[in-house]
């Protein structure tokens, strides 16, 4: 009898240890930015996105539908660059804000990466490391493709998305607005274009 009640007690201590580990929250799970050096947290806005779409895509594999991300993002390139220059496009009017990466403020590499964590898709932080993570343009510029700049610093400085007939839309000293690539100033500050999304 003994034996019973005192395999009954640790059953019990054993589900409410598990009840416990399930309620508190995994910092394994909290969505951070990897750079060279070491990992940081993203802002609010950027991880509450990101968690949005990982959810999203958990989901879809509980109901049979296996697919990795990655592969999907493959699948589904035209619509995220409409997604991801639609998304872009909301932030009009917004503040500039030097190091701001929520829709509070942004500076010019914040709203890049925040526009892209929309889509689940992550970001170094600055100009120079979204450059240098992008991949070299072969047959010209699609809307979803990033626009580099040389403005205060030699390299990449400044970047802006795309949106195609040569327009693109950035957040600059007067907030988060749209451009051309043929104004003077960014026609003489342009230093080329990099893709971070496949096309087909």
């Amino acid at each position: 009898m003994r034996q019973a009640l005192a395999a009954g007690a640790f059953a019990l201590l054993l589900i409410g240890s598990f009840a416990v580990a399930d309620a508190q929250p995994s910092v394994a799970h909290r969505p951070v930015m990897v750079s060279a050096h070491k990992a940081v947290p993203v802002s609010p806005d950027v991880a509450e996105w990101t968690a949005r779409l990982i959810v999203a895509s958990n989901h879809g594999a509980k109901n049979g539908q296996i697919r990795s991300f990655a592969g999907g993002v493959l699948a589904r390139t035209s619509k995220i660059a409409q997604e991801l220059t639609k998304s872009a496009l909301k932030f009009l009017g917004v503040p500039y804000v030097f190091g701001g990466t929520t829709s509070a403020g942004f500076d010019c590499s914040g709203y890049v990466q925040h526009v892209f964590a929309m889509l689940g898709i992550s970001l170094p932080r600055t100009a120079d490391a979204q450059y240098y993570a992008g991949k070299k343009i072969v047959g010209g510029m699609k809307p979803g493709d990033l626009v580099f700049f040389q403005t205060y610093l030699p390299g990449p400085s400044h970047v802006g998305i795309y949106l195609g007939h040569g327009r693109f839309v950035h957040a600059s000293s007067h907030g988060v607005m749209i451009s051309s690539l043929s104004q003077s100033y960014w026609a003489h500050r342009f230093i080329g274009a990099k893709r971070l999304i496949a096309t087909r």
